[in-house]
């Protein structure tokens, strides 16, 4: 009769073991869905696990790459001045059981502290404490060991058995894991901050003058100050070794912004390539001066102030004023004042090439960002670069301006931003989602706008974000907007994001062909989509390559 008990003993400990450790699993994944920082994770973590193992104390030790010490991030000790005690200190690499640990991999489990050869008085000392027995094992995320964590103590003066070391490793493995993927989450979220501070300086920069406007502006100053006849701007085209009108004021500008000049050549070419400033105060006498430039333009030149552009990058051009008016010479002062315009143009035409880059690493930036997003799921991978190809073919086919077009491009790179903050166990859920999650999914746009919405520049493409959800009925999300009440880039990035949702495979279902895919969209215009739009996209559908 015993003999029967006994197998029904160990299978009810085995049970025991197998619900503790379920436990373990989902109030850890519980904390890891939770919106909190990392230090309260740390802090709730290893509450638990104390909890679980019935232990007294514990604490979690991080690897500080900068300092090259582990540091205790979280500890639950006796008293309060204990921990902050704690807390102010470090441990070096194969210091102590929990540096020991670090530097080997290997986990510590002893009932006996104070006889280990390993222990390390020191701290004990300090904190005026001294443990009884310990199981310490390493934190790792990937191949990297990241930390400790320590168990001290078992309540009731017990020893750590095999079920409670289990449960510790366990534990272990799964808090890497948490801290490996909240690590990427903030990593994103920083990823997504320097992508906001990107888009905020080219606004501010788009909304100065357009650089040939301003450029002209600048000449024509300097005309009217120095009592010239013409001015010009040569840029270098380094390329072909030449330098090229990119503004000309006076009579012939207009032909002259077909010339070329030589690298080297004429007054302008010595500037250029010898990065000074030259006053030629009579042309015929000047070897340098290049006729060819008054032969094709018909205009005599006499007098030149020449100035090369100069930037941190070198010189980029070369601007220049020409005859000064009523036989008089230029003086040093027009020569200082000319300088000084010409400095202002070096800066807008080094601000444009900036603002051309940083455009362009705003892109690239926030296609590395949606990159990062959509690779948490492979059916979408590519989404957002053909929601933007498509709305932007729609956009030119309604021949919007350039910087309704730049709103637009951005705001379709953007629409799913907001899909970071969806949790994978929704977003990448392989049936029919819950009405719950789906309720989740659809909090996205606002999702969105809590990343790039206190940008107050960004509002054209908030509106592009926000809104791309909304149905031409009214009864899309989120906000429930109808008709023109919806913005246009909105209407648009619906009618692109639609149109690739259908032709492209997901878990659920596979894509649909073109044909079907449009004539769904022609079913729902006026219900889901502005009609005028669609028309728009169908006229181009049938010429254009649109995946």
């Amino acid at each position: 009769m015993n003999s029967d008990r006994i197998p029904d003993k160990n299978k009810s400990k085995e049970l025991d073991a197998v619900r503790i450790q379920l436990r373990v699993l989902m109030r850890l994944n519980e904390i890891g869905r939770m919106q909190r920082s990392l230090e309260r994770i740390y802090e709730d973590a290893l509450d638990l696990a104390i909890e679980i193992i019935n232990a007294k104390y514990g604490s979690l030790l991080l690897y500080d790459n900068h300092r090259e010490v582990l540091k205790f991030v979280s500890v639950r000790t006796k008293t309060k001045k204990m921990e902050k005690k704690l807390l102010s200190m470090t441990m070096k690499r194969g210091d102590g059981l929990a540096g020991w640990v670090y530097l080997t991999g290997i986990p510590i489990v002893s009932n006996n502290v104070a006889e280990d050869i390993k222990w390390q008085k020191k701290i004990a000392d300090e904190i005026k404490y001294t443990p009884k027995n310990i199981i310490c094992l390493p934190v790792s995320t990937g191949t990297d060991i990241v930390g400790v964590i320590e168990i001290i103590d078992k309540k009731y003066g017990d020893d750590f058995n095999d079920l409670d070391v289990e449960i510790a490793q366990l534990f272990a493995t799964q808090l890497s894991i948490i801290i490996e993927n909240r690590k990427l989450y903030y990593g994103l979220e920083d990823e997504v901050k320097r992508i906001k501070d990107l888009i905020e300086t080219s606004i501010l920069l788009s909304s100065t003058l357009d650089l040939d406007e301003l450029l002209k502006i600048i000449m024509e100053k300097a005309k009217e100050i120095l009592s010239a006849e013409a001015s010009s701007i040569f840029q270098i085209d380094s390329k072909e070794n030449e330098l090229y009108f990119r503004v000309a004021t006076g009579e012939k500008s207009k032909i002259a912004k077909s010339i070329r000049v030589p690298m080297g050549k004429g007054v302008v070419g010595w500037a250029a390539e010898h990065m000074q400033t030259v006053c030629v105060p009579d042309v015929k006498k000047d070897k340098r001066f290049y006729g060819t430039v008054d032969k094709k333009t018909k205009f005599k030149t006499q007098s030149i102030i020449a100035v090369p552009l100069i930037t941190k990058h070198g010189v980029i051009g070369v601007a220049e004023v020409l005859n000064k008016k009523d036989d008089e010479k230029f003086t040093e002062n027009d020569i200082k004042i000319f300088e000084s315009l010409a400095r202002q143009s070096a800066v807008a035409i080094e601000n444009a090439r900036l603002y051309n880059d940083l455009g362009e690493l705003t892109r690239q930036s926030i296609s590395s960002i949606v990159t990062a997003v959509e690779k948490r799921d492979e059916y979408t991978s590519g989404h957002t670069e053909r929601v933007t190809r498509i709305s932007l073919i729609i956009g030119r086919k309604m021949r919007l301006d350039h910087e309704t077009m730049n709103t637009l491009e951005l705001a379709a790179l953007l629409h799913d931003v907001g899909k970071i903050g969806i949790p994978d166990r929704i977003l990448l859920k392989p049936g029919k989602l819950t009405d719950k999650e789906y309720n989740e999914i659809k909090k996205h746009p606002q999702k969105g706008i809590e990343i790039v919405g206190h940008i107050k520049q960004l509002k054209p493409m908030n509106e592009g974000i926000l809104y791309h959800h909304e149905w031409y009925n009214g009864r899309g999300y989120p906000t429930g907007l109808s008709g023109k009440d919806i913005p246009l880039i909105a209407r648009i990035i619906s009618v692109a994001d639609a149109y690739d949702a259908m032709t492209t495979n997901r878990p659920y279902r596979k894509s649909l062909d073109e044909k079907e895919a449009i004539r769904r969209l022609k079913k729902s215009r006026g219900t889901q989509f502005d009609p005028e739009i669609v028309k728009a996209f169908i006229s181009i559908s049938n010429k254009t390559i649109i995946k």
